[in-house]
C-alpha cells in the first residue's frame, strides 16, 4: 500500500517560493543562461514535493524522496517513536515518525498522511515493534 507524505504549509511555501523565484528572477532580468540553470533546480524541488512517499510491499518499507530511495525490512524494525526532529529526512512535515531498525539502531524519519493505518500495517508484519507512548495514543484514536 502506498502512503503519501504529510505536507506542512510552511515547507510548501518555502519550496514553491524557491521554485518561483529561481525561475522568475532570470526571466525578469532576461538572463537566459541563469534560467536554463534554474530549470533543473526547480524540477528537483518539484520532484521532492510530488515524489515523497512510502510503499509497504514485500515485507519492506520502500521510502522515496524525489530521486532518493531507501528500503527498510519491516522485520528489522525494533521501535517507532513520534518525533518533531528537524533533521533532513524523507518527510515533508515536521510531524514525523522515527523508525528505528537494524543491528546498529539506524533510524529514518517519515511522515505518512495516515499514521495510524501505516503503523497498523507495520504491526501486522512485525508485532514485536515497540511503540512509544505517543504512538500508542495514535493507535487508540479512531
Amino acid at each position: 500500500m502506498h502512503y503519501r507524505s504529510k505536507k506542512d504549509l510552511w515547507l510548501g511555501v518555502i519550496i514553491w517560493a524557491t521554485i518561483l523565484v529561481s525561475l522568475m528572477m532570470p526571466i525578469l532580468g532576461r538572463e537566459w543562461i541563469a534560467f536554463v540553470i534554474a530549470i533543473p533546480i526547480a524540477g528537483f524541488m518539484m520532484w521532492l514535493w510530488f515524489g515523497t512517499g512510502y510503499l509497504l510491499a514485500e515485507q519492506q518499507i520502500k521510502v522515496k524522496y524525489g530521486p532518493f530511495k531507501k528500503t527498510i525490512k519491516i522485520g528489522d524494525i525494533s521501535k517507532i517513536n513520534k518525533s518533531k526532529n528537524p533533521l533532513s529526512a524523507p518527510a515533508l512535515s515536521i510531524n514525523r515518525l522515527e523508525i528505528v531498525y537494524g543491528k546498529f539502531y539506524d533510524f529514518t524519519l517519515i511522515s505518512p498522511v495516515n499514521e495510524r493505518e501505516f503503523i497498523l500495517e507495520l504491526l501486522k508484519e512485525n508485532p514485536n515493534i515497540q511503540l512509544d507512548e505517543k504512538v500508542k495514543e495514535i493507535l487508540g484514536k479512531r
